[in-house]
């Protein structure tokens, strides 16, 4: 049974390393599980002991929607449990016999000395569940399961494990108790008991629970491992049998030459021992399952197309009809078809969390965004204030009427004109001050705005609240406490992790590379300030790397600077100040990278652009993904190109890319945009890696939408996964 609980544990965790899941309505499959499957009880003179058994299972799910469904199978089950007895009978209870030799009268004893009995019941059991699942990406779903099981017993038997049992004799007339007369069976007995278990009925009920993960290997095969509970509501018992655990032995009518009377021991279930029976099953199980489903409409929406009219059904112009009829037709057709993308897209948005979302922000967000415009008093971000408020106001209109995807495409666009006002702000004010923070801030808001209209409405809104974020660095004061708030993002810490990482490898320095880990961990685990603290302590120590290597007056003053920067940020992570560390931080690169010579270093030349498309042309379709988010996976020579244009990037800080991640059609629209948007955040990570700004990256999602073949086998879907990069 252990070696059986690592293989399940080492084959979860070879599955486990993947991701994504792809659900079906319809499921069947096969578990087989272990644990504590046992039978309770409570002995009137022993103990109880659990003991662990198995289990295997056939069964069949459906779901009705997104959530929820009901299952019902067949279940064999082998249950063990024990009982321990070491006591000894009164003598003021037992039976008073007749010695048949002398006639003297005596009280047989019947007592247990360590008696270990293990009973086992074998069943087939019929269980019945409610489900509710929860999809954890596009190929996992978290799986809990309620319901009741109807248990039929086949065959249940005990044995007798270990210790003895014995039966003596006691004479009152000569207080003289005999242990060793076999003949009259007064002798000891060894463990060698077995036998059936009569005493148990034909049915019972339980209840039952599952809890437990599903993962899709292919479209349709899936695996599950998960825990199940049972506990049987029902006494198994059916008061049969009830006689004594042991029968001492009658003697009344024995003779020397009669041979021993062996005692009869009955077994615990067998005996007046206990009343109750239940099951008891906690335990792991793991399975393989078959998904599919009855219907699908994912896919369809140019299917059964006869002739090309566009989504409102009117001809396109290529193509001529010599019978009206047949015109008529296909024109009907293809606005029949129109209204039922329509519909099949309103369907899809009607729920959607980003939409409710935005209905429930907008009007707080674009007030948000107006004040920001009035302070910076760009007319440019006010220009584009107005213009998100006429399409916030579309969008409700739309929502309202039933136009939910029409609604969902409007409120994209209205975040879109927030964004592009926050970037305006930020290019107001950075034209106001002498300020690199104040410049960068406002390129990255320009990033950002960019980007807010390029993918779904779940990317513009997070894409306007980090434009808003580097708006309110760029205008800082003059946004009052705003400006400190904005280093509570994130993406700053990671950023910042990222680039003393770059700088780390670069510099070959082994302390700022094991600091720059430890500043990213920090941010992934939400600690900012320490988070910044630690890569202020990274830079310091690349810059000392490169101050040993330079061994220059300038090179040791710019590496003092920064190690003072770098304590500063470690006092401000200490007073929980998450402004003054990530301000500490920033000015504790600068200093190590005038240490490096990288300080505002000039390219020796601009990039050839045209070189690095060629080269961006060779990779874009094998940069690709297997389940697994952070595992991009290619060949030698896209390693080399991407290290090249990295190369080239850190060496010309003009030059920006764009990097776009895509998916396979498995899954809904928005968790895909949500995993094209991962794809290429990896990618971006692993160029920034290499010494590309991240400031000069951009990432976006197009999701299932551009596919480069067919989705129609695992090797054109691993094809479609995929991240690609552009110039800007």
């Amino acid at each position: 049974m252990k070696r059986i609980f690592i293989l399940f544990g080492a084959l979860a965790l070879a599955i486990g390393s993947q991701a994504q899941m792809n659900q079906h309505s319809n499921y069947i499959g096969f578990n087989i599980g272990g644990g504590m499957n046992t039978l309770m009880y409570s002995p009137a003179d022993g103990t109880w002991n659990p003991k662990l058994g198995f289990l295997g299972e056939l069964k069949y799910m459906h779901f009705f929607g997104k959530h929820f469904g009901m299952g019902i199978g067949v279940q064999f089950d082998y249950s063990r449990s024990g009982a321990t007895y070491d006591w000894t009978q009164n003598a003021d209870n037992a039976i008073s016999l007749t010695h048949p030799a002398n006639n003297l009268v005596y009280y047989p004893h019947a007592g247990f000395n360590d008696w270990q009995e293990t009973q086992t019941m074998m069943s087939v059991n019929v269980p019945i569940e409610l489900y509710w699942r929860a999809p954890m990406g596009e190929r996992w779903f978290f799986l809990f399961g309620l319901g009741a099981q109807l248990d039929f017993p086949l065959k249940s038997d005990f044995k007798a494990d270990d210790g003895s049992y014995s039966v003596t004799g006691y004479f009152p007339a000569t207080n003289v108790e005999y242990h060793d007369l076999p003949d009259y069976g007064f002798t000891t007995y060894k463990a060698d008991e077995s036998g059936d278990i009569e005493n148990i009925k034909k049915m019972g009920v339980s209840i039952i629970a599952d809890l437990g993960f599903n993962y899709a290997l292919t479209n349709h095969w899936g695996f599950y491992f998960g825990l199940y509970g049972g506990y049987g509501i029902t006494n198994l018992l059916d008061g049969t049998v009830s006689t004594p655990l042991l029968n001492a032995p009658d003697v009344t009518t024995a003779t020397t030459t009669a041979g021993p009377l062996v005692s009869d021991y009955n077994g615990v279930f067998n005996s007046n021992q206990i009343d109750e029976l239940h099951r008891l099953n906690v335990g792991a199980k793991i399975g393989i399952n078959f998904g599919w489903d009855c219907h699908s409409t994912k896919g369809d929406d140019n299917a059964g197309a006869l002739v090309p009219y566009d989504n409102n059904g009117n001809n396109n112009g290529n193509n001529t009809y010599t019978n009206p009829d047949d015109e008529a037709a296909a024109a009907a057709q293809a606005a029949e078809e129109a209204a039922a993308r329509e519909a099949r897209c309103n369907a899809r948005r009607m729920n959607n969390p980003d939409l409710a979302a935005a209905m429930a922000n907008i009007d707080a967000d674009l007030a948000e965004a107006e004040q920001a415009a009035n302070e910076s008093g760009s007319a440019s971000a006010k220009e584009a204030v107005a213009a998100a408020k006429a399409a916030a106001a579309d969008a409700k209109a739309a929502h309202k009427n039933g136009k939910y995807c029409k609604a969902y495409d409007l409120f994209n666009e209205a975040y879109g004109d927030i964004a592009d006002s926050y970037a305006a702000d930020a290019r107001e004010c950075a034209g106001k001050k002498n300020s690199s923070e104040a410049s960068q801030a406002a390129d990255d808001a320009v990033l950002y705005a960019e980007a807010s209209h390029k993918d779904g409405l779940d990317c513009a809104m997070a894409a306007s609240r980090n434009a808003k974020i580097n708006s309110d660095i760029a205008c800082g004061a003059d946004r009052g406490n705003r400006g400190n708030n904005a280093y509570n993002d994130p993406n700053f810490a990671n950023n910042l992790a990222n680039e003393a990482i770059a700088m780390a490898n670069q510099t070959g320095s082994k302390p700022a590379l094991t600091d720059g880990k430890d500043a990213a961990g920090k941010a992934y685990r939400g600690n900012l300030p320490e988070s910044y603290a630690a890569a202020a302590k990274s830079f310091a120590e690349s810059g000392e790397a490169c101050a040993v290597k330079n061994n220059n007056a300038e090179a040791k003053a710019a590496v003092k600077e920064a190690k003072q920067y770098a304590a500063e940020a470690a006092e401000a992570a200490r007073m929980g100040n998450t402004a003054a560390a990530y301000r500490a931080a920033v000015m504790s690169r600068d200093a190590a990278q005038r240490a490096c010579g990288m300080e505002n270093k000039p390219a020796e030349k601009p990039a050839d652009r045209a070189q690095l498309q060629n080269l961006l042309d060779d990779i874009n379709a094998t940069v690709n993904f297997d389940f697994a988010q952070t595992d991009p996976k290619f060949d030698e020579k896209t390693d080399r190109a991407i290290n090249a244009i990295c190369k080239a990037m850190a060496a010309d800080r003009n030059l920006k890319v764009v990097v776009t991640g895509h998916t396979d059609n498995v899954g809904s629209e928005e968790v895909n945009m949500k995993y094209g948007k991962d794809r290429a955040e990896v990618l971006k990570a692993l160029m920034v890696k290499r010494g590309a700004p991240a400031a000069n990256i951009t990432t976006v999602s197009k999701g299932e939408s551009e596919p480069i073949v067919e989705n129609d086998t695992e090797e054109h879907r691993y094809m479609n996964r995929r991240a690609v990069i552009t110039l800007k």
